[in-house]
């Protein structure tokens, strides 16, 4: 039988430092029927540049796309929509997979014909590589996606072609979560399915989307997302509770723009929402981290600037 196409997306805008490192990561992969492209978003940096080195280093293997920047979901539709493969992926353009990686997902998708998506555990790497810890990824429960917000899948993860034709990909129009909201509507789509072996790498620094100042909307958007899905989600329970959360992870995200007053203000909202939250020291440590995580940037900051 032969085996799957897979492709894989890298969109990438203004990550030339760890660019290099992401594409040798696919191109070492042993999986033969891989169709790999790089989308470069409108990079201001090097980024083209690495990108088609690579390209012409390894004829057939990338393919390279330069447009005007459109944003991450944009772009990453774009690549989806033209994809040959029967089974599809992104990895940020500051990630990597480790070797084998595509091979064993592919092998736990055909195991299960029923699953929409296979996700796998990973590495914390830091901005020079180096392996921080591990993170042990839940197995899929589709109320701790809806309720809880806890998002299973992350780097590594590989969805079927079918998901994305009935979904339509990522909302182009969202910045802060639209993977988060595309896994809620892949949820319907059939069983996720973990894969228990770190098989991805996840690099944290300053410009990483999670850990990066945010406009207002934007440390919003959780909110604006799930209260669009629970109207579209009447009869199911767990309405407050997930809103609730919401309202925390936006306090989490305004804490760590560095506008605290705004940040308790969601907090008192989504306690306001389910007093039960007080009594979970994990929504608390999520808020003093944010906090203390805007303190050491701007730490850093000051420091680079009386070098």
């Amino acid at each position: 039988m032969p085996l799957p196409t897979v492709t894989l997306i890298t969109p990438v805008f203004n990550q030339a430092e760890y660019l290099a490192a992401t594409i040798e990561s696919v191109l070492a992969q042993d999986y033969a029927a891989l169709e790999y492209i790089v989308i470069d978003d409108g990079s201001t940096d090097d980024s083209l540049a690495v990108a088609r080195r690579y390209e012409a280093a390894h004829p057939g293997r990338l393919t390279v796309i330069s447009q005007a920047n459109s944003g991450q979901a944009a772009t990453l539709n774009k690549g989806w929509a033209q994809a040959q493969g029967e089974i599809l992926a992104y990895l940020s353009s500051d990630d990597c997979l480790l070797p084998g990686a595509i091979s064993r997902m592919v092998t736990a998708l055909q195991a299960r014909p029923d699953a929409a998506v296979a996700y796998c555990d990973f590495w914390l790497i830091d901005a020079q590589g180096q392996r921080l810890r591990t993170v042990q990824a839940e197995e899929f429960d589709r109320r701790r996606l809806c309720v809880d917000l806890v998002c299973q899948p992350g780097p590594g993860a590989f969805f079927r072609r079918t998901v994305f034709d009935a979904q339509g990909g990522w909302n182009a129009a969202l910045r802060q979560v639209p993977d988060f909201e595309f896994w809620l509507r892949a949820s319907v789509q059939g069983p996720f399915i973990r894969v228990a072996e770190p098989l991805a790498e996840y690099r944290i620094h300053e410009g990483s989307a999670s850990f990066r100042v945010m406009q207002p909307a934007r440390a919003e958007e959780i909110v604006q997302v799930m209260e669009r899905y629970w109207q579209a989600e009447p009869g199911q329970q767990g309405r407050q509770a997930s809103l609730a959360r919401a309202m925390a992870i936006a306090a989490k995200n305004h804490a760590q723009s560095g506008r605290p007053l705004t940040a308790l203000r969601w907090f008192f909202r989504a306690l306001g929402r389910r007093p039960a939250l007080a009594m979970e020291l994990g929504v608390w440590r999520q808020l003093l981290v944010g906090m203390l995580r805007r303190a050491y940037y701007q730490y850093k900051a000051r420091q680079g600037a009386g070098a």
